[in-house]
């Protein structure tokens, strides 16, 4: 059997889940598949990177178009002339889109991977073409595809909810984190840059996120505040990491209001696993997400972590974690000045983090996937 993937958002800047989804399960593939054939198809100008850096023994071929805002118009118009021409000339049995919508078929089975439905949820967080075309696209595309692999109970459940979809069309195959790449052996040497040192002597919360407003800084700022005029918390602070993403003005003016939090933006790879490591608790106010990658990362490092009780997070994060109502900021800071102020909570926690982690594999999920391939799911 041949398989067509499209690994057009393989290589976005500045990573994500889509790209991570696509890296991991096409280099998984590899290891656990070798009765299939695969074709990858990646943007023109990633194609010599990719040679290097997805499975050799894979056929690599070039979609013919660019990262860039002129071509991305050009590829929504065009894309479906495209995909006809490369079904007739590969024949390939399936095709994959691991993001959530894909073109018509002759004959090849469809399958594609939705990752969430925030398109609907909260469309102010598209630019407002890119919102026009994919919410009609999407619709279209969850309508005629054979099968549709999502990467939570929660997605599944907003896909029935949202778009009327048949639960039997639908099958849930969790992502994962690669435990290789978030683990302390690798800051075995790592020293944090000197403005940064003073962390090494208080205690943290880190939160790691972009700004948005789904993410909920501004409620977790408020709750640290509530936290500190408790008593009993002067040496602690909070500090936020991830790009400024939309509208995060009125964070970033929170931030400078309060005193005690540090916010980084982008942080380099090996100070990111530092702060999962060390931080006295990892904190994820998000109220929407389609899985949450940071619980288990920070996880990874050993790391509890406090979490909104919403969308796909408690599916993630199961009964390692501590949950507060992510809308109610008098809650939020009552769970995590509770764990802060009994250790015995934080360390009964993180004794469960290794069975959590345990139930996402990327080797699982590539094993499933290939089922879904077969038609045998």
């Amino acid at each position: 059997m041949k398989i067509a993937i499209n690994c057009q958002f393989w290589i976005l800047r500045g990573g994500g889940g889509i790209k991570e989804y696509i890296a991991n399960l096409v280099n998984h593939l590899e290891k656990v598949d070798h009765q299939n054939e695969y074709v990858l198809y990646v943007l023109e100008d990633q194609f010599d990177s990719a040679k290097t850096k997805l499975p050799s023994r894979f056929k690599l071929k070039a979609i013919p178009y660019r990262r860039n805002p002129v071509s991305r118009i050009m590829r929504s118009l065009f894309a479906q002339r495209f995909w006809s021409k490369e079904e007739r000339e590969e024949r390939f049995d399936v095709f994959h889109s691991p993001f959530f919508h894909a073109p018509k078929m002759e004959k090849a089975r469809v399958l594609m991977t939705v990752h969430d439905l925030r398109l609907y949820r909260y469309p102010d967080t598209y630019p407002f073409l890119r919102y026009q075309f994919l919410k009609r696209a999407v619709r279209k595309s969850i309508a005629r595809v054979d099968k549709i692999i999502a990467i939570s109970q929660f997605t599944k459940d907003e896909m029935i909810d949202t778009c009327g979809v048949n639960p039997d069309k639908v099958k849930v195959i969790h992502e994962a984190i690669n435990r290789s790449f978030f683990n302390a052996d690798a800051i075995k040497n790592y020293s944090l840059p000197q403005e940064y040192a003073y962390l090494k002597d208080c205690r943290f919360l880190f939160c790691l996120s972009q700004i948005e407003p789904r993410k909920n800084h501004a409620r977790l700022i408020k709750a640290f505040s509530s936290i500190k005029a408790m008593g009993g918390f002067d040496d602690l602070k909070l500090v936020l990491a991830g790009k400024q993403l939309l509208n995060p003005e009125p964070v970033l003016k929170l931030i400078a209001e309060t005193p005690d939090v540090i916010y980084l933006d982008y942080v380099p790879t090996e100070m990111m696993l530092w702060l999962y490591r060390y931080a006295s608790l990892f904190v994820y106010p998000s109220y929407y997400e389609g899985f949450g990658f940071p619980p288990l990362e920070a996880a990874s490092l050993g790391t509890v972590s406090a979490v909104g009780n919403k969308s796909s997070v408690p599916e993630v994060c199961g009964d390692c974690a501590f949950y507060f109502d992510p809308y109610d900021v008098d809650d939020m800071s009552k769970v995590i000045a509770a764990a802060l102020k009994d250790e015995s909570l934080i360390q009964e926690k993180k004794k469960k983090l290794e069975s959590q982690l345990g139930k996402f594999s990327w080797e699982r999920n590539a094993k499933e996937t290939v089922k879904v391939y077969l038609g045998n799911e």
